[in-house]
């Protein structure tokens, strides 16, 4: 084990199907946090740090520079908001090695929102016209809760300024 960050970081995990509304509420978070805040979102580590048509091994490499990054900016002192697919197969054990090295607040939500509400949000955003409703369908999950930790799951009736609301109450202050 190797600790990382403080007793005063924070360390929040919002991870679930693509468009169920995890960035739009890490920005939100971000917002509310303060001003020494690292927001890593996986996509941006999926599809424009990494260049691989292997989506396995891309999946996997970025899990290792996700976690990575996270644990240096806890390290440097910043909270961290991770906000991603993070699937099992690949994130569920660096992501328990990081809720175990961190010395803070360490709190993961999991949205869960349906298909058929994941395709609707999907249709409102501008990633829409680069895969359609199809390609959601192939990659849903739904509900897969990590083996190693009861995760708070957010729906789709919860509204982000609640959820923003929430997150910082069980964070508690800084």
């Amino acid at each position: 084990m190797t600790s990382v960050g403080s007793e005063s970081t924070r360390l929040v995990i919002l991870r679930g199907d693509s468009a169920s509304g995890k960035t739009t509420t890490a920005v939100a978070l971000r917002a509310e946090l303060g001003p020494k805040v690292a927001l890593i979102h996986q996509d941006y580590f999926r599809r424009e740090i990494l260049s691989n048509d292997d989506r396995v091994q891309r999946s996997r490499d970025a899990s290792i520079l996700i976690v990575g990054a996270a644990r240096e900016a806890l390290n440097l002192g910043y909270d961290v908001i991770l906000d991603g697919i993070f699937n099992l197969r690949d994130y569920s054990a660096p992501l328990e090695r990081l809720h175990d090295d961190h010395r803070g607040r360490t709190r993961i939500y999991q949205f869960d929102i349906g298909l058929d509400e994941t395709i609707r949000r999907h249709a409102g955003r501008p990633l829409a016209k680069e895969f359609g409703a199809d390609k959601i369908r192939d990659w849903y999950d739904g509900w897969q809760p990590l083996p190693w930790h009861d995760e708070t799951r957010v729906g789709g009736e919860v509204s982000t300024e609640d959820l923003v609301s929430s997150i910082l109450q069980d964070l508690g202050p800084a």
